[in-house]
């Protein structure tokens, strides 16, 4: 017997997109209600038992009547296969929640399906499908609980009743530990040790935005991915690189030991991307557009591309680092420069050792004489920007503002 679910996190329905252009962040918006309609075709298509969705399908507590609405819309769809739903830090469970709490729900004209299966305890709790011997649990972040609760501790699992002749699934939001991205909260600990020693045959995690899965060690009684996270379903940030899904599991019961197999289904049509480009030596700021747009072009980037694009190297006299990329905008879906790593093309390894004459080399000399000697991160980027403008203003005449990114 194989038993299929769909997994599904960390949608983040109603997100604000801040760092993309206006006039994108609607679309964004839009495309997300779309990947979640995606989500339930693809779980009718495959004939799966089950939607996962372990946490953050709401990206904050206020979300708005019309990202509430199309959530609960999605669901309404005919044939949809239970679904179950533990709710993450950013949309935790509490008395008050305009979309968890039925009566207040209900006063907004809505209610979720019978079949949509919200887990409403940081306890964990159990549901049992019919027709196959599989129980799905699961366990909601809470609004006000601590959120360092360990939720597979022995002691968070000692009380939960197994039937031995079932296969048993987790839905929960949680970190797993040593691998938390620096942008992303700790919340709901756990380790892999405590995933492998578990009673769950499987287990949905969200939280990270980027894939990963523990895969069964030897002696362990199941085989295959013991967990997984399925990322988030659409990219939301800069740095979440590669492409956006779900996660299709399939559950093979059949065998001595059961076995538990994933397959990444693509479904935000935009991906992110990285691009390093080195502007040494160009000496107009149409030449560095040029050689970025060459880039771009090079890797096949396009309409449906966000494009992290990194200038790096010596820029040319002249050139003002923050009105670069407005020619490049419109070959992407959308563009954000880094330019940290970018230095004025001023020759100040020969302003350290020669003997200075002019203005502009005694003032260069006592600045980095000074950055020499300093060792404190903030007062080196300090004197850092102090020198480049000085020699902005002493050679050009003009002081932009362009270096507040420099590294230190």
């Amino acid at each position: 017997m194989v038993v299929r679910f769909i997994q599904v996190s960390d949608l983040h329905l109603g997100a604000a997109f801040g760092a993309l252009p206006g006039a994108r962040r609607a679309d964004r918006r839009r495309t997300q209600r779309a990947v979640l309609d995606r989500v339930v075709q693809l779980a009718l298509e495959r004939e799966a038992q089950g939607i996962l969705i372990p946490g953050d399908l709401f990206d904050a507590e206020g979300a708005d009547l019309e990202t509430i609405a199309s959530a609960v819309h999605a669901f309404r769809r005919d044939g949809c296969p239970p679904v179950f739903l533990a709710p993450g830090n950013h949309d935790p469970f509490h008395s008050r929640s305009r979309y968890w709490n039925p009566r207040l729900l209900a006063a907004s004209g809505f209610a979720w399906p019978e079949h949509v299966n919200v887990f409403g305890s940081p306890g964990w709790t159990g549901v049992e499908l019919d027709e196959i011997p599989v129980t799905v649990w699961g366990r909601c972040f809470m609004s006000g609980v601590e959120t360092f609760e360990r939720p597979l501790a022995p002691a968070a699992l000692s009380s939960l009743q197994m039937n031995p002749d079932r296969a048993h699934v987790a839905v929960f939001h949680g970190s797993r530990e040593r691998t938390c991205p620096p942008s992303q909260k700790i919340t709901a600990p756990f380790s892999d040790d405590e995933v492998r020693h578990s009673p769950f045959t499987y287990l949905a995690a969200g939280h990270y935005h980027v894939r990963s899965e523990i895969v069964a060690g030897d002696g362990e009684p199941g085989r295959g991915v013991r967990l997984a996270y399925a990322g988030s379903a659409t990219a939301l940030k800069a740095d979440e690189l590669g492409e956006h899904g779900a996660l299709e599991i399939r559950l093979r019961l059949d065998e001595p030991a059961p076995w538990v197999e994933t397959e990444f289904l693509a479904l935000d049509p935009v991906r992110v991307r990285a691009l390093e480009v080195d502007v040494t030596g160009l000496p107009t700021a149409d030449a560095v557009e040029q050689r970025a747009a060459e880039r771009i072009e090079t890797e096949g980037y396009g309409d449906q591309d966000v494009v992290t694009l990194r200038l790096v190297g010596r820029l040319g006299r002249g050139i003002r680092a923050h009105e670069l990329g407005g020619g490049l905008q419109s070959r992407v879906y959308a563009l954000r420069i880094e330019r940290g790593s970018l230095r004025p093309d001023y020759d100040l390894d020969a302003m350290r050792t020669g003997e200075p004459e002019t203005v502009e080399e005694r003032f260069a000399r006592t600045l980095l004489d000074r950055l020499d000697a300093e060792r404190d991160p903030e007062q080196r980027a300090l004197v850092s920007h102090a020198l480049y403008y000085g020699l902005d203003a002493l050679t050009s005449g003009a002081v932009v503002p362009a270096y507040e990114d420099l590294e230190a």
